[in-house]
Protein backbone atom coordinates (compact mmCIF):
# COMPACT_ATOMS: atom_id res chain seq x y z
CA UNK A 1 0.00 0.00 0.00
CA UNK A 2 2.92 2.19 0.42
CA UNK A 3 3.89 2.77 -2.84
CA UNK A 4 0.44 3.61 -3.77
CA UNK A 5 0.65 6.19 -1.37
CA UNK A 6 3.97 7.42 -2.88
CA UNK A 7 2.68 7.45 -6.46
CA UNK A 8 0.18 9.57 -5.13
CA UNK A 9 2.23 11.88 -3.72
CA UNK A 10 4.23 12.32 -6.47
CA UNK A 11 1.37 12.87 -8.97
CA UNK A 12 0.29 15.47 -6.92
CA UNK A 13 3.35 17.21 -6.16
CA UNK A 14 3.94 16.94 -10.15
CA UNK A 15 1.09 19.04 -10.89
CA UNK A 16 0.93 21.31 -8.19
CA UNK A 17 5.08 22.15 -9.83
CA UNK A 18 3.32 22.60 -12.45
CA UNK A 19 0.92 24.44 -11.82
CA UNK A 20 3.00 26.87 -9.47
CA UNK A 21 5.19 27.75 -11.94
CA UNK A 22 3.18 28.06 -14.63
CA UNK A 23 0.35 29.40 -13.00
CA UNK A 24 1.53 30.79 -9.27
CA UNK A 25 -1.52 28.87 -7.80
CA UNK A 26 -1.87 24.88 -6.40
CA UNK A 27 -5.59 24.83 -7.42
CA UNK A 28 -8.26 23.14 -4.73
CA UNK A 29 -9.11 21.38 -7.85
CA UNK A 30 -5.98 19.29 -6.79
CA UNK A 31 -5.21 19.66 -3.59
CA UNK A 32 -9.10 18.49 -1.99
CA UNK A 33 -9.60 15.77 -4.34
CA UNK A 34 -5.57 14.53 -2.56
CA UNK A 35 -7.02 14.46 0.34
CA UNK A 36 -10.00 12.60 -0.28
CA UNK A 37 -8.37 10.38 -2.00
CA UNK A 38 -5.44 10.16 1.49
CA UNK A 39 -8.53 9.27 3.53
CA UNK A 40 -9.97 6.39 1.41
CA UNK A 41 -6.23 4.96 0.89
CA UNK A 42 -5.78 4.69 4.25
CA UNK A 43 -9.19 3.85 4.92
CA UNK A 44 -8.76 0.74 3.15
CA UNK A 45 -6.42 -0.63 5.99
CA UNK A 46 -9.43 -0.15 8.94
CA UNK A 47 -9.89 2.13 11.65
CA UNK A 48 -6.61 2.27 12.38
CA UNK A 49 -5.48 3.55 8.85
CA UNK A 50 -8.31 5.68 9.15
CA UNK A 51 -7.17 7.33 12.52
CA UNK A 52 -3.68 7.27 11.13
CA UNK A 53 -5.11 9.58 7.90
CA UNK A 54 -6.88 12.23 10.05
CA UNK A 55 -3.82 12.25 12.11
CA UNK A 56 -1.36 13.30 9.63
CA UNK A 57 -4.22 15.85 8.57
CA UNK A 58 -4.37 17.36 11.75
CA UNK A 59 -0.41 17.45 12.00
CA UNK A 60 0.30 18.42 9.13
CA UNK A 61 -2.79 21.28 9.31
CA UNK A 62 -1.11 21.98 12.63
CA UNK A 63 2.33 22.66 11.20
CA UNK A 64 1.18 24.96 8.45
CA UNK A 65 -1.07 27.13 10.11
CA UNK A 66 1.24 29.45 11.99
CA UNK A 67 3.41 30.02 8.63
CA UNK A 68 -0.12 30.84 6.82
CA UNK A 69 -0.77 33.26 9.62
CA UNK A 70 2.01 34.78 9.43
CA UNK A 71 1.29 35.17 5.45
CA UNK A 72 4.65 33.19 4.90
CA UNK A 73 2.95 30.70 2.94
CA UNK A 74 -0.32 31.23 0.58
CA UNK A 75 -2.93 28.59 1.03
CA UNK A 76 -2.38 26.14 -1.68
CA UNK A 77 0.97 25.44 -0.30
CA UNK A 78 -0.89 24.55 3.34
CA UNK A 79 -3.51 22.48 1.44
CA UNK A 80 -0.37 20.79 -0.84
CA UNK A 81 1.20 20.01 2.40
CA UNK A 82 -2.18 18.94 4.37
CA UNK A 83 -2.75 16.78 1.41
CA UNK A 84 0.42 15.07 1.79
CA UNK A 85 0.19 14.00 5.40
CA UNK A 86 -3.33 12.64 4.47
CA UNK A 87 -2.14 10.85 2.20
CA UNK A 88 0.97 9.30 4.27
CA UNK A 89 -0.50 9.82 7.92
CA UNK A 90 0.99 10.37 11.15
CA UNK A 91 4.30 8.79 10.99
CA UNK A 92 5.71 6.18 13.88
CA UNK A 93 7.25 7.80 15.91
CA UNK A 94 5.71 11.34 14.84
CA UNK A 95 9.01 13.02 14.39
CA UNK A 96 8.80 10.37 10.56
CA UNK A 97 6.27 12.20 9.47
CA UNK A 98 6.24 12.56 5.63
CA UNK A 99 4.57 15.98 5.56
CA UNK A 100 7.11 17.08 8.54
CA UNK A 101 10.07 15.99 6.63
CA UNK A 102 8.97 16.76 2.86
CA UNK A 103 8.05 20.47 4.18
CA UNK A 104 11.58 20.95 5.88
CA UNK A 105 13.43 19.13 2.30
CA UNK A 106 11.31 21.31 0.63
CA UNK A 107 12.22 24.60 2.42
CA UNK A 108 15.66 24.08 2.10
CA UNK A 109 15.35 23.41 -1.60
CA UNK A 110 12.93 26.60 -1.52
CA UNK A 111 16.01 28.47 0.38
CA UNK A 112 18.47 27.09 -2.59
CA UNK A 113 16.28 28.89 -4.93
CA UNK A 114 15.84 32.07 -3.23
CA UNK A 115 19.74 32.22 -3.70
CA UNK A 116 19.51 31.87 -7.16
CA UNK A 117 16.91 34.43 -8.41
CA UNK A 118 18.84 36.89 -5.74
CA UNK A 119 22.16 35.60 -7.41
CA UNK A 120 20.54 36.29 -10.83
CA UNK A 121 19.08 39.82 -10.17
CA UNK A 122 22.47 40.89 -7.85
CA UNK A 123 20.68 41.19 -4.47
CA UNK A 124 22.85 39.05 -2.61
CA UNK A 125 24.45 42.13 -0.38
CA UNK A 126 21.55 43.94 -0.05
CA UNK A 127 19.66 40.89 1.39
CA UNK A 128 23.15 39.97 3.86
CA UNK A 129 22.58 43.65 4.81
CA UNK A 130 19.18 42.77 5.44
CA UNK A 131 20.04 39.55 7.47
CA UNK A 132 22.40 41.53 9.55
CA UNK A 133 20.38 44.45 10.18
CA UNK A 134 17.52 41.78 11.33
CA UNK A 135 20.31 40.52 13.41
CA UNK A 136 20.72 43.48 15.13
CA UNK A 137 17.31 44.77 15.87
CA UNK A 138 17.19 41.01 17.26
CA UNK A 139 19.98 41.77 19.79
CA UNK A 140 18.61 45.42 20.12
CA UNK A 141 21.71 47.09 18.38
CA UNK A 142 18.99 48.54 15.97
CA UNK A 143 15.99 49.67 16.41
CA UNK A 144 14.52 48.65 12.55
CA UNK A 145 14.98 47.27 9.71
CA UNK A 146 16.10 49.27 6.25
CA UNK A 147 13.52 49.93 4.05
CA UNK A 148 13.24 47.43 1.09
CA UNK A 149 12.39 50.05 -2.50
CA UNK A 150 9.94 48.87 -4.38
CA UNK A 151 11.48 47.37 -7.05
CA UNK A 152 13.80 45.49 -4.90
CA UNK A 153 14.49 41.92 -5.68
CA UNK A 154 13.94 40.41 -2.25
CA UNK A 155 10.34 41.49 -3.06
CA UNK A 156 10.07 38.98 -5.92
CA UNK A 157 7.35 36.36 -5.41
CA UNK A 158 8.85 33.18 -5.80
CA UNK A 159 6.68 29.85 -6.60
CA UNK A 160 7.72 27.83 -3.06
CA UNK A 161 4.96 24.86 -4.23
CA UNK A 162 7.88 24.28 -6.82
CA UNK A 163 10.25 23.93 -3.65
CA UNK A 164 8.09 22.20 -1.76
CA UNK A 165 7.38 19.83 -4.55
CA UNK A 166 10.97 19.24 -4.56
CA UNK A 167 11.12 18.42 -0.80
CA UNK A 168 8.26 15.54 -1.21
CA UNK A 169 10.30 14.15 -4.31
CA UNK A 170 13.56 13.89 -1.90
CA UNK A 171 11.32 12.56 1.13
CA UNK A 172 10.11 9.74 -1.30
CA UNK A 173 13.33 8.93 -2.21
CA UNK A 174 14.73 9.05 1.07
CA UNK A 175 12.08 6.59 1.92
CA UNK A 176 12.97 4.22 -0.98
CA UNK A 177 16.76 4.38 0.12
CA UNK A 178 16.74 4.33 3.89
CA UNK A 179 13.45 3.21 4.94
CA UNK A 180 11.97 5.70 6.51
CA UNK A 181 11.97 9.64 5.64
CA UNK A 182 14.77 11.43 8.04
CA UNK A 183 17.03 8.34 8.38
CA UNK A 184 19.23 10.94 10.86
CA UNK A 185 16.38 10.14 13.69
CA UNK A 186 16.39 7.19 15.61
CA UNK A 187 12.42 5.68 15.44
Amino acid sequence: MDWVANLLVALVSLVALVTDAKWRRIPNWLTFPAIGAGILLNAIDGWEGLVRSIVGFAFALALMLPFFALDLLKAGDVKLVVAWGTIKGIGQPALQTFALWAFLYGALFGGLMSLLVLAQKRAVSETWKRVWALFGLILGAHKQLPEISGSSPTKIPMPYGVALSLGSFFAIAMEWWFGKVCPFLAG
